[in-house]
């Protein structure tokens, strides 16, 4: 397997995985440079993948992974591990240019995110008002249809008018993403996951999305719903998605 290619495709595919490398060793088999890549859900590929050193080399790259700290491990007696972290640039995607995606905008890149803003309206999607931002002023469809999205991706979909949701949403639905959101009424909501139910999306993917949008902390202005949005990234990047279902299940968000 070459490894380096191996590692190029799975960043480009939004992958997160941790690489084992070997850096010292006293045994001949084991040399200086071979390599592990170990995956979030615990499967592991490379040369170190067999046998007793490949199990605690995937337990140790799942918690590399887990708690986002590299380092230098003796894994077997004579034998040093260098445990990184190798994950692609986090991608906030906005569908909708409207009063919350200014400081929602503004606080993504604050946490690390490169933001993306979408409207099929050129005097709302201006770069003057999104900076540090890549603002494309086009069709919803035609411009989500042709970004590679993937699970290094969040999408909030804030559009002005249910038709642009669903618009979004069949899109976004046919991949896989890191998040989904919607805002809206539950009456709104409601509706938008009618029509795309009656679309053709399953139900058990229409239920992934996280609608209401935001992690329930009573908001009410647009910067107090853009920091409900971005706790409720920060969450399910750090913590996973059940535990930013949790939150919302202690309220009755999502019972």
């Amino acid at each position: 397997m070459n490894i380096a290619a191996r590692v190029s495709e799975l960043i480009r595919n939004g992958e997160t995985i941790c690489l084992a490398t070997v850096v010292s060793s006293n045994n001949a088999e084991i040399a200086p440079g071979r390599k592990a890549i170990v995956f979030k859900n615990g499967s592991i590929e490379g040369d170190l993948a067999d046998g007793k050193m490949g199990s605690g080399i995937r337990d140790l790259g799942l918690e590399t992974i887990r708690e986002e700290k590299r380092g230098l491990v003796e894994i077997l007696p004579g034998i040093h591990v260098f445990f990184d972290v190798i994950s692609p640039e986090l991608q906030l995607v906005v569908c909708g240019a409207g009063h919350i995606a200014i400081p929602l905008s503004r606080f993504a890149r604050d946490v690390g995110f490169q933001v993306t803003i979408i409207d099929d309206r050129g005097d709302f999607a201006d770069p003057v008002r999104f900076p540090g931002c890549n603002v494309v002023a086009a069709d919803f469809s035609v411009t989500l249809r042709g970004l590679n999205l993937n699970h290094s991706h969040y999408v909030v979909v804030i559009t002005r008018g249910h038709e642009h949701d669903v618009d979004c949403l069949l899109e976004i639905l046919e991949k896989e993403t890191a998040y989904v959101g919607l805002i809206g009424s539950r009456r709104r909501v409601r509706f938008v996951l009618e029509i795309l139910e009656d679309q053709g999306i399953a139900n058990e993917r229409l239920q992934t999305v996280f609608t209401p949008i935001g992690t329930p902390i009573g908001a009410e202005s647009p910067e107090e719903i853009a920091l409900s949005i971005i706790a409720e990234l920060v969450c399910v990047r750090r913590k996973g998605l059940e535990q930013a279902r949790a939150l919302r299940t202690v309220v009755g968000l999502d019972a």
